[in-house]
């Protein structure tokens, strides 16, 4: 057999296939000539539960995971950690808490004092 070899500048490059005149612009007509009627009654009456059922499906999709975790993590428990913070408030009181501060501030008034006059060597 003698094979030839082909090249590609040897292939028809142009496309084989024509749509009619007139098609695209037909196309529509053409299709809805061809639906039965009761079919064209039909896709046009969407009424109100039908636009709105996918958003209320997946707005109850989200309250189902939601109580699921719920039931498997468990509530936060808001009781504990407001019963600790009022224990702490009972415990000290508001002379207490201003000693704390004027001491938190003196302290480090009195470091910063000491940090800028009296200098301290590394080399002794």
């Amino acid at each position: 057999m003698d094979k030839k070899k082909i090249l590609l500048e040897d292939i028809n490059r142009d496309n084989p296939f024509k749509t009619p005149e007139g098609y695209f612009e037909n196309f529509t007509n053409g299709i809805m000539s061809q639906l039965p009627d009761a079919v064209l009654k039909n896709s046009t009456n969407v009424n109100l539960w039908q636009r709105v059922r996918p958003w209320v499906y997946m707005a109850a999709m989200f309250a189902g995971t939601a109580l699921m975790i719920r039931l498997f993590v468990g509530a936060p428990t808001q009781a504990g950690i407001k019963h600790y913070a009022s224990e702490g408030l009972n415990l000290t009181s508001s002379s207490d808490i201003d000693d704390y501060y004027h001491y938190y501030d003196d302290g480090l008034a009195q470091i910063a004092y000491d940090d800028e006059f009296y200098e301290t060597s590394s080399s002794e």
